[in-house]
């Protein structure tokens, strides 16, 4: 992970939350600990989000609050009578408009294809020990299924040909994604990763897309409800080689 995806994990994290526990806020608060400069932003984050928690707590409720809601309950005839006091209704009221506040002001989830494609890839450049190694494919689509991954994914005719290697069950921003290794023949790999299509905001068509990413070829398109990114080192060709 680098100090740019660490950060964009890091920017939802609300100190003394349950994000502290999150499998990737945690991978990238160890990056931070790496980079003095991640550091000392996490701690100007974490600094921020604490002072708008107090500044929030500290909010009254506005004295002539409660004669309003009164007023406009008088107003306007009810169907029932009500045994809850209108007093408690109208600070529930404020907790959640804070509770919107707060929404609002949360910076969205990076939930889109870049984004997905940059974690992928991540994922595959680093060392990396696939959670089964096999050539057996049906082996490979029992453990994803196992495993809450993707298992009913459509190979392309070109990656139909290739040896597979094994595969990986993988999460992104808690959505199961199967990555599925093959050898091309030179000791170079190639990564299928495949998630629900409905997981981002932005889904690739089903017409095939190329990009450059790190060094690698990327072919990322939609099929059904999938969404399948084929990733693998430089290579003439590429596209009709493996789709």
């Amino acid at each position: 992970m680098t100090a740019a995806e660490a950060r964009q994990i890091l920017l939802l994290y609300r100190p003394g939350t349950a994000d502290a526990e999150d499998p990737e806020v945690v991978q990238a608060m160890a990056v931070a600990r790496e980079d003095r400069e991640l550091a000392r932003w996490f701690e100007n984050h974490c600094a921020f989000q604490k002072a708008m928690r107090a500044g929030f707590r500290q909010i009254q409720v506005p004295a002539h609050l409660k004669l309003s809601v009164l007023a406009n309950a008088r107003a306007i005839p009810s169907p029932a009578p009500s045994r809850t006091p209108v007093w408690l209704a109208a600070i529930a009221g404020i907790l959640l408009l804070f509770g919107l506040a707060g929404l609002w002001l949360r910076p969205r989830a990076a939930n889109n294809y870049q984004n997905f494609a940059g974690r992928m890839l991540t994922t595959a450049l680093r060392p990396y020990q696939m959670d089964i190694q096999t050539n057996d494919m049906r082996q490979v689509r029992s453990y994803l299924a196992s495993q809450g991954a993707p298992s009913d994914y459509e190979l392309t005719r070109g990656l139909e040909k290739l040896p597979l290697t094994g595969a990986g069950a993988l999460r992104w921003r808690s959505n199961p994604v199967s990555m599925v290794c093959f050898n091309r023949g030179d000791n170079e790999m190639l990564f299928l990763f495949v998630l629900k299509r409905t997981a981002l905001k932005d889904p690739p068509p089903e017409q095939p897309q190329i990009a450059r990413q790190r060094d690698c070829v990327t072919v990322r398109w939609s099929r059904g409800d999938k969404t399948y990114m084929l990733a693998g080192p430089e290579e003439a060709n590429f596209v009709q080689k493996y789709l």
